[in-house]
């Protein structure tokens, strides 16, 4: 680990830090990650000379980290999604909810890194997905929003984006249906193939000369659906938890809870059960995954071997319990006692060797390994679990 590896946000107190070999903390600066939209990991061979991004979701900027600091570039806000294009120079940025009961702005921004400049234009309100997709004709990179009731996704060429004139107008590109709740999307830009996750499946898609075209749809695996995915670039496959048992959010504890992981050419899938619970997302790096499962009879942290066949099992380790957990028979984000429902933040290493994964509230940082449990403690309490994020792993283009 290095000393600019390991990046938290304690996104609630507005202040971001790192950690280095020995667990010592250093503050990074302030800013109140989107944490919806996550991080964006940059390439590391990119002519930005950026390495990660986030959206600063108070001030209205895409805030750039590297080596040469920080940069930022105004972008509309509430941050609901982030992606950019292969290069990492374009990010696209959607917006959301924030703090209002409905959708109410469909502008999107997109950031021009290299230049430290940014566009804006109108789409459709609703908390829509972002991705860059290559075009399969001539690899010219589509903006690609994904649409919820109804379910759609939609090209619009990334220059003619980039040109938008002033006063945000609106545009529309091409669209194809998709089922009414996608959540979840990850992009080969290798292969140009696409995904969203729905309750119908993972819907995969390329973009076909400007025009999304559906090229089939792969059922879960497991009992359920995802609704958070990641992408691995060293294998060419999704990776999400699907969630299974009560409709009901306030059956929270009794949710089953697979790992699974589909190969996006081929649509060969693979599930392996966790422990039941709030699971709620996960990291992967150097092959494997780590999930952070949180349940009334004790937390869990799994981390999952990726390679080989099948899925397996290396180890299971409890967590030490959070002062104020989701309370049984209530929504998992409702607040208890006053205080907020805390969950769990987690990251793994690019090897794989180390996880990381936060004690919401609690001010904590464990960092687990086969043989290690070390416990940081943070200068802010990293309420609703904080954010990591571990730079040096594989390159996928989609915040997390």
């Amino acid at each position: 680990m290095t000393v600019e590896q390991l990046f938290v946000a304690d996104y609630r107190a507005g202040r971001t830090y790192t950690l280095d070999g020995g667990g010592a903390v250093r503050a990074r600066g302030t800013g109140v990650l989107a944490e919806h939209a996550g991080v964006l990991a940059l390439p590391r061979d990119g002519a930005t000379g950026a390495e990660w991004a986030f959206i600063d979701d108070r001030a209205g900027a895409l805030v750039a980290l590297g080596p040469g600091g920080e940069r930022r570039v105004p972008v509309a806000i509430p941050g609901e999604h982030l992606a950019c294009d292969a290069s990492g120079r374009h990010v696209l940025v959607t917006t959301g909810l924030g703090a209002n009961p409905a959708p109410w702005s469909d502008v999107v921004t997109v950031v021009d890194l290299q230049a430290g400049e940014s566009v804006r234009f109108r789409a459709r309100t609703g908390e829509p997905g972002a991705l860059v997709v290559p075009d399969q004709a001539d690899g010219e990179p589509a903006a690609v929003l994904r649409h919820r009731e109804p379910g759609a996704v939609e090209a619009i060429p990334l220059a003619r984006c980039l040109d938008a004139g002033a006063h945000v107008p609106a545009l529309a590109g091409t669209a194809a249906g998709i089922a009414d709740d996608g959540h979840g999307d990850v992009v080969d830009q290798r292969t140009g193939i696409a995904a969203t996750a729905t309750g119908r499946g993972l819907e995969r898609f390329v973009v076909d000369r400007g025009t999304p075209r559906m090229i089939g749809t792969v059922p879960w695996p497991a009992p359920g659906r995802a609704f958070y995915l990641r992408f691995d670039p060293a294998t060419g496959r999704a990776v999400g938890v699907v969630r299974g048992g009560p409709a009901s959010p306030a059956g929270w504890t009794e949710w089953t809870n697979h790992l699974v992981d589909v190969d996006l050419s081929t649509g060969g899938a693979r599930s392996l059960e966790l422990p039941p619970g709030l699971a709620f997302r996960f990291a992967l790096g150097g092959g494997r995954a780590a999930v952070a499962t949180i349940h009334p009879d004790g937390d869990e942290l799994t981390l999952v071997e990726r390679t080989g066949p099948r899925l397996r099992t290396l180890y299971r380790r409890p967590l030490p319990a959070m002062s104020h957990p989701p309370a049984a028979g209530h929504l998992p984000w409702d607040p208890v006692g006053g205080a907020p429902a805390q969950r769990r933040a987690v990251t793994l290493d690019p090897s794989g060797t180390t996880a990381a994964v936060t004690r919401g509230g609690d001010a904590e940082l464990h960092l687990v390994g086969e043989d290690r449990f070390d416990t940081v403690g943070m200068p802010g309490p990293l309420d609703e679990g904080g954010h990591l994020h571990w730079h040096g792993g594989g390159f996928d283009p989609v915040g997390r």
